[in-house]
């Protein structure tokens, strides 16, 4: 693993461009925080603090998607994958340089849901560091998806729609926004195939707002180091 190659790749295409395209930033807020808004008035706010814990996951995930468009745009629009196949930067180098530039973007919206937290008076040191771990999982399952989706595509426009979907199957069938004791187990086990669903049921279960089922944590792992690993192995990277 290049940490140099990384490092510069994330500072290049994220926080070196921030100060020239900070509305971007503002935008990435929109769908989560729209969502949390929707919540708390339909349910008069009993559901907000639940909302409140899935938007932290729903933003890290958005971020792994994002990164599927940028990876989009890298390829499609500007030919700039094709300068890193040349260099000896590997597949999930790339990725990651990737991830983490668009993670910079994520940072005001994540902060803004840690106030929201410490607000309503439910972010604990335990919530905390147990949501970054969950987080850091969340943000590399969803970007290893993102990386092999593009590699098999053949135009942007089928990232888009591919981004789209996953928005979907990601963010509001699963329960982060609404307590995950409403649906049957067979239904929770079925939605566990996207990680934003253990993710956020341990997310519930750290900030005191249901039973936490630890299951759940080896299901997110073991999705996670298998996402990783096809990324490794398995994306097509030097086109024929």
């Amino acid at each position: 693993m290049n940490l140099k190659f990384i490092a510069a790749h994330s500072w290049l295409t994220g926080a070196g461009s921030l100060k020239s395209t900070w509305m971007y930033m503002i935008s990435s807020m929109g769908f989560p925080l729209s969502l949390l808004f929707i919540v708390g008035v339909l349910s008069d706010g009993a559901l907000l603090p639940y909302a409140l814990v899935g938007g932290l996951v729903s933003v890290v995930a958005t971020n792994g998607i994002t990164t599927m468009a940028d990876l989009g745009m890298f390829k499609f629009e500007y030919m700039y994958k094709d300068l890193i196949v040349t260099s000896k930067a590997s597949p999930i180098d790339y990725m990651l340089g990737v991830m983490l530039a668009d993670l910079f973007w994520s940072l005001p919206a994540i902060a803004i849901y840690f106030i929201l937290d410490i607000a309503f008076g439910i972010l604990t040191p335990y919530a905390f560091v147990m949501s970054i771990l969950v987080s850091v999982l969340v943000l590399l399952s969803t970007a290893s998806l993102g990386f092999v989706l593009t590699s098999l595509v053949k135009h942007q426009r089928f990232v888009w729609a591919i981004t789209g979907m996953l928005s979907l199957a990601m963010m509001v069938f699963p329960p982060t926004f609404y307590p995950y004791k409403y649906l049957p187990h067979s239904v929770l086990l079925i939605l566990s195939i996207s990680p934003t669903t253990p993710a956020a049921v341990l997310m519930q279960g750290f900030f005191g707002l249901a039973p936490t089922l630890w299951y759940m944590l080896y299901i997110l792992i073991g999705e996670t180091i298998l996402l990783f690993l096809i990324a490794k192995y398995l994306t097509v990277w030097r086109e024929r």
